[in-house]
């Protein structure tokens, strides 16, 4: 799993990346808002810990936006100084846990574990004619035999798949599969059809200019 962290204070964050590395996790860490938004990748996380009170843009101002994406990935706020309003605005934006420091680095991996048995359940998507997507291995599967998709068509999906039943912009897609401005729309179409042709037309539905959403 990959966690993307958001902490300025040097040590904090030097610790809590160098304990989640040795528990197996991949780690991204920033030591304030711009430089997050500037650098990473959003849509390739599957945690967010996110610290409120950073340098340039917040927390609070992080995830607002990263929900303004689309993205469903579940995050965590880690702050010195939580009360009620701070709780309440937190879970507004859609936040799955507050932690409040200073913490155990056990405790802030048992909330993770926590969190993601919780969604357990979007593991893995059994969708139409026998077909099974597993988001552990980012592939779909029919009567257990991977379907081969090139890597740019298994990148399309997966983002397809995490957020399925909702419609996915062609902007977003961009967004995720393609690290610069590209912004062609017949290219990203073509990619959509060639998955359509060896998963089922049934499965990724056409928006008519806005995107596609996935079917189940």
């Amino acid at each position: 799993m990959k966690i993307l962290l958001l902490e300025d204070e040097d040590i904090l964050r030097k610790n809590i990346e160098k304990y989640l590395i040795l528990k197996g996790y991949k780690v991204d860490s920033f030591d304030n808002g711009s430089h997050l938004l500037d650098n990473a990748n959003l849509f390739e996380y599957d945690f967010f810990v996110l610290d409120i009170n950073v340098p340039d843009i917040d927390g609070f101002e992080i995830l607002k936006y990263i929900k303004g994406k689309n993205i469903e990935t579940p995050a965590i706020f880690i702050s010195g100084m939580i009360d009620i309003e701070d709780l309440s605005k937190g879970f507004g934006l859609g936040c799955s846990d507050y932690l409040k420091k200073p913490f155990d680095l056990e405790e802030l991996e048992l909330r993770l574990k926590n969190i993601k048995n919780s969604f357990t359940a979007h593991e893995r998507i059994i969708l139409s004619n026998g077909l099974i997507y597993d988001f552990d291995a980012k592939s779909i599967f029919k009567e257990n035999k991977i379907i081969e998709l090139s890597k740019k068509q298994s990148i399309i999906l997966y983002i397809l798949m995490k957020n399925n039943g909702n419609v996915v912009t062609f902007d977003t897609i961009a967004d995720y599969a393609y690290e610069d401005d590209f912004r062609d729309i017949h290219t990203i179409s073509s990619h959509i059809r060639d998955i359509r042709k060896m998963i089922g037309s049934e499965v990724i539905k056409n928006v008519r200019g806005v995107g596609y959403k996935v079917v189940l």
